[in-house]
């Protein structure tokens, strides 16, 4: 199965707003050349995606606060694997209040991901600092 996710390049946010019932969420996006583009969620998934990302964007908020030269940072809550074909693979990383992002990787890349967890989980065990490749 092949996997593909078209992006839309978003310029700023015109507004967010219910609609009259109550039902949706309606987020006004401005896309490039000045054109807007509404996108209606249902109120539970309009919430969850606020809730997911304002969780998300106050850690980082408070992580990059604390050290100015630090990249950008979200907390990570669950992550998994699943084989897809051409010997690849596809990583789902999932946020507190459940924003999942999604990653296709050739399979040869998960021995490093494995090297450097292995690493990292030495570090925390052990508390010194371990070179890595790459």
């Amino acid at each position: 199965m092949e996997y593909s996710v078209e992006a839309i390049p978003v310029s700023s946010i015109a507004g967010i707003s219910p609609t009259a019932d109550g039902a949706y969420i309606v987020v006004k996006l401005v896309v490039d050349g000045g054109q807007e583009l509404a996108l209606a969620l249902p109120y539970d998934t309009g919430i969850d995606l606020l809730q997911a990302s304002s969780a998300a964007l106050g850690e980082a908020l408070r992580r990059k606060s604390t050290d100015p030269t630090s990249i950008l940072v979200t907390p990570l809550e669950w992550w998994s694997f699943q084989p897809i074909h051409d010997n690849r693979v596809l990583l789902s990383l999932r946020q507190p209040g459940g924003l999942e992002v999604n990653h296709i990787l050739h399979k040869d890349a998960i021995t490093h991901m494995r090297e450097v967890l292995d690493s990292v989980l030495e570090d925390v065990a052990i508390g010194t600092p371990r070179q890595l490749k790459n």
